[in-house]
């Protein structure tokens, strides 16, 4: 594992997210970098659902990510993306902030990681690191605006605990996806929410299988846990979807989820 990272290594992570433009730090770039890295990148929990030992540091992930073309979660992808956007240039912060879709609690504990960016006196909240479909560009950090992105509405509106609360346009009306607050978060606070993620009997990822990409133009792919009905046994299913055409195929061995796994997300995982 190199310990320090340069312009070979940046080279080498556009590379991975499929980008070959000009790392320039405007706005259309960073739509770019972000929609790339979703297309390229799968959001996935293996590691963790098979307990095996991760780090969060810089090297260690740019070694999953880019040079063993893994994917990862939130404290993972998050954390390399913001770190490339810094070494081209960008001006980054980042936030914890508590996921709350499909989550009983209205405010439950902060395990989420996301990025702030200041571009041209305007900021934006950069996220790649969600296992299911999100914003494709970044989000404009004001409230109250109803944002389109690749036929997808989004707004940031106001909340009385955590200041920001995005949410998404579902069948008609909105729904809370995630909230943050002003609070900067340096990298080494996420370690305590990362090891309550990757070890505490309770944590959702430990409980199934997480599996989720993006994929040109507007489509998405993705893995989740069924059981077999006859045996109660756990088995898988593959949903492909772009448009209107969709499809599900069902996995029924782990060897041949590990062959999905490698033949519509290229992740090697045995």
């Amino acid at each position: 594992m190199k310990e320090i990272l340069g312009e070979q290594e940046i080279r080498a992570y556009l590379q991975r997210i499929g980008f070959d433009g000009d790392p320039s730090t405007d706005y259309s770039t960073l739509c770019a970098l972000q929609q790339a890295h979703l297309q390229h990148v799968p959001y996935e929990n293996l590691d963790v659902l098979y307990r095996r030992p991760f780090s969060l540091n810089i090297p260690a992930l740019y070694d999953k990510i880019v040079q063993n073309r893994r994917g990862g979660y939130c404290f993972e992808l998050n954390g390399l993306f913001a770190w490339l956007l810094r070494q081209l240039g960008y001006s980054v912060t980042e936030r914890f902030g508590r996921w709350i879709y499909g989550e009983p609690l209205r405010y439950p504990m902060r395990r989420h990681r996301i990025s702030i960016v200041e571009l041209d006196d305007k900021r934006y909240v950069c996220d790649v690191g969600v296992g299911m479909p999100a914003p494709c560009a970044p989000l404009l950090l004001e409230y109250d605006i109803e944002q389109e992105i690749n036929g997808e509405i989004y707004r940031i509106v106001r909340d009385p605990v955590d200041e920001y609360t995005v949410q998404v346009k579902m069948d008609g009306k909105f729904e809370n996806f995630y909230s943050f607050e002003e609070h900067i978060a340096q990298p080494i606070d996420f370690y305590y929410a990362h090891y309550y993620c990757t070890t505490h009997p309770d944590s959702m990822f430990l409980q199934k299988t997480m599996v989720f990409m993006r994929t040109e133009p507007n489509g998405k792919k993705w893995i989740h846990d069924l059981f077999n009905p006859q045996t109660g046994e756990k088995m898988w299913e593959l949903n492909l979807e772009e448009g209107d055409q969709k499809e599900k195929i069902s996995i029924q061995t782990e060897s041949t989820l590990f062959y999905m796994l490698k033949k519509y997300f290229d992740i090697c995982f045995e």
